[in-house]
């Protein structure tokens, strides 16, 4: 038994509390949609994300240009599947024409099925970066030939006159 009285609000290892209740959150289940639901998180049409190629001006510069909106990651995947495929395919015929043991084969198909997924994998990021590096040059073109079309109405182009 406790040396302690039952009205002390000491015990034995420190003072008596009530057992603390607690109820639920009724605001959790509006804030936060159910993950399983496929409209549970919609797709964002901001910069960046993989919603499409806009194909009109403004802003926009979704997905990839003339592929369509699936996101880069799913190409990425789809492109080192096939990178491992077609890899090891060559990697089974360069060991079939260079005569090499049995042993051996698993390992070099192996080689040049990761080599494959590697150089796969690689394909869609660069075509992004292609398209967007062509929309820069684009934009520096266009900087470029406005300024001097705003340096010739505001009477820079006396170098033309010179040019004759």
């Amino acid at each position: 038994m406790s040396k302690y009285p039952p009205q002390s609000p000491w015990g034995p290892h420190g003072p008596q509390v009530d057992v603390p209740s607690t109820t639920p959150n009724p605001t959790i289940p509006t804030l936060m949609p159910d993950p399983t639901s496929p409209t549970a998180y919609p797709a964002s049409t901001g910069y960046g994300t993989s919603t499409g190629y806009s194909g009109g001006g403004g802003s926009g510069g979704g997905g990839m240009p003339g592929i369509p909106a699936m996101a880069v990651g799913t190409w990425v995947r789809n492109f080192a599947i096939g990178g491992v495929v077609l890899g090891g395919l060559v990697g089974f015929a360069r060991g079939a024409a260079l005569h090499v043991p049995s042993a051996m084969m698993g390992g070099l198909v192996l080689r040049f099925a990761f080599a494959g997924a590697a150089a796969g994998a690689g394909i869609p990021p660069a075509i992004k970066a292609f398209s967007l590096a062509v929309r820069a040059i684009g934009w520096v073109v266009l900087a470029a030939v406005l300024w001097w079309i705003a340096g010739y109405l505001m009477g820079g182009a006396g170098w033309l006159s010179r040019l004759r």
